[in-house]
This record gives structure tokens, sequence and C-alpha cells, in this order.
């Protein structure tokens, strides 16, 4: 609430002389404080909440670095760069009340603290901030990719609880449900990043593809770290996933082995998941291979979203881009 208060005087009228001497990722804190200062009440203290547990604000930076690609940075670019976090805090804010997430980013989640009444309208609140920043700005073709995100991801998190513990899920049905609730975000924040600034259709798509392989990889390596990772890295509980009835790939992978996938069906159906059998199946996903098969199909993804790169032209911005592809490939390796 603090930093609220205090950054509530620096509006984007304040940065227009300087924000092209302003550092990208400071540019995007101070849009987002801005864009909730007027916030008040409870409503204040859950933004300030969410904003001071910061993020990895990878969404953002795909607007603003797409956009970066074919121009400088302009207002218009930095208004698509926050609506995008905004959306992606308020999908949170939904996630946590659906899984009954009590904790987020190694805080307690807004549900935990406020009630899920409170966390429903926060999350609505932060959409209706990210939309009326779009619509102010007459940002709209950002506005359709944002529109085309949220439709995807509703529909992914349907998906997902309509296949809890489906112990029969394919992997078509696996690739479905992460672009809907992940790689497709991911897309329409570099396409919103590259339409901003007037990039031409063809320009548009390749970025488009760049994320939507970047956001493939992304779900699933997270996917893998949720048996593999570090809790306090992660910001959540180890095996959130499979308690959940949510079946990734390394799972996937490992029902359709011959040796492993009678123990691995058992264990669903059962619901058996202590520390002794999660022990056990990550000794299994090691022995099998599955954790080591889902890194290799991440790596592809993110050796695709590297290749849609390669096709625009080399610059500041791309190099930006295809490091983002290099950090996923760094918790892989």
């Amino acid at each position: 609430m603090e930093i609220l208060q205090q950054e509530s005087k620096i509006g984007f009228q304040s940065l227009r002389f300087d924000i092209k001497r302003i550092p990208d990722t400071e540019v995007i804190e101070r849009g987002l404080y801005n864009s909730l200062a007027d916030s008040t009440g409870a409503i204040r203290e859950m933004c300030s909440h969410i904003l001071n547990a910061g993020g990895k604000r990878v969404r953002p930076l795909l607007v603003l670095y797409s956009g970066l690609v074919f121009s400088e940075v302009n207002e218009e670019l930095i208004h698509a760069s926050v609506a995008a976090e905004l959306i992606h805090m308020a999908s949170l804010v939904h996630d946590d009340i659906i899984d009954h997430a009590d904790i987020r980013r190694n805080r307690p989640s807004i549900n935990k603290i406020w009630g899920n009444q409170f966390a429903v309208l926060c999350g609505d609140y932060l959409f209706a901030k990210a939309f009326g920043s779009l619509a102010g700005n007459r940002l709209i073709k950002s506005m359709d990719f944002m529109v085309e995100a949220i439709e995807n991801m509703c529909h992914g998190e349907i998906l997902q609880a309509d296949d809890k513990f489906n112990y029969g899920v394919t992997l078509k049905k696996y690739y479905e449900r992460i672009a809907k609730k992940t790689a497709i975000f991911l897309k329409c924040c570099c396409k919103s990043g590259a339409a901003a600034v007037g990039a031409g259709e063809v320009e548009v798509h390749i970025l488009g593809q760049y994320g939507l392989n970047l956001g493939y990889a992304f779900q699933i390596i997270d996917d893998i770290m949720d048996f593999c990772g570090n809790c306090e890295t992660m910001g959540k509980p180890k095996y959130e996933d499979l308690s959940q009835g949510n079946i990734t790939l390394p799972v996937i992978l490992l029902l359709n082995d011959k040796r492993y996938g009678d123990w691995v069906r058992a264990m669903i159906i059962n619901r058996d998941f202590n520390d002794v059998t999660t022990g056990e199946l990550i000794n299994v996903m090691n022995e099998s291979g599955s954790i080591g098969r889902s890194f290799k199909i991440a790596l592809s993804h993110i050796q695709k979203a590297k290749y849609y790169l390669r096709l625009l032209p080399q610059s500041q911005s791309t190099m930006f881009l295809d490091s983002l592809a290099d950090m996923l490939q760094a918790r892989v390796n």
C-alpha cells in the first residue's frame, strides 16, 4: 500500500519526456503502479499485495520487446505491456481460488488473506483496469489479442477441470490444454506488442509463432518442475498438479510406458499421493526417462521459438527475446 501511495504521483504524462532513459523493467513497474494508483480500500491493499510479490514480468516484456523489434519505445507500447501483466495478475488470482491455493510467489494468496469473494472481485478489477487502459488508448488490435488470450485461458481451465484424474488423457489433449492455458497468451502478448507499433501481418504472425512455442516450452518445463523443482524458487508446493488431478506430460509419458503404466494408473485411481508414493514416482520417472523425454520436447519448442526470431530483422530486441528462450533452456540444464 505504501508503494502504491508513493507511485501514485507517477503518471504517463510525467514519463512522456523521460521514457527512453528509464530501464525497461522499471517502466513496466511504474506503469503497473500508475494504473492501480487510484484504487482505494481493500482493493488497494490487495493490489499492493500482488505488486509487492513481484514476478518475472515475462508477459509485459514479451509485449514490449516484440514492439521494440520495429519501433522505439512509446507510451502505447507501455500501455499494451502493462495491460498484459494486469491480465496475468487477474488470472493468477482467479486460478488460486479455483485451486484452493494458499501460497503464491512464496506469499499468502489473495484468497487466503481476504477470502474468495474479495479475491474474485480483485481479479475482476484487474481485468477491468487492463481493458480500460487498452480502450482508453485505442489499442484495438492489442485488445483483440488479449480477448483471444482470455477466452482461451477460460476454455483451458474448463478442459483441465474436465480431465482431472483422467489417466487416459492423450498428448493431443494435453497440448490443447497447455495451448489454451499458457501458450496462446504468450503468443498474443508478442502479437500485441508488434501490432501496437504498426508491424505488418507477416511480422505479427512470426512473433506470434515465437511466443506460441515459447509458451509450450514454458508450460512443459513448469509441469516438470512440479516434480523435481525447488519449492522456494517456484513459490508453490511440489506435486501440486498431481495431487489436484492435473495429468501433465511426465505422467502421460509414464502412463504409456509398459513397465510402469499400470502402477501409475493405480496411483491415480486411488489418489494415493503421499510422501512415500511421490518419492517412488520421481524414481520411476527418472528410471523410465519420462522426465528426460519431457525436457527434450520442451527443448524442441525452444529451438522452434528461436528459429522464428531468425526470420526477423536482427537487433538488440530480437537478442533479448532470444535470451528469454535461453533462460528457459537454462532451467532444463
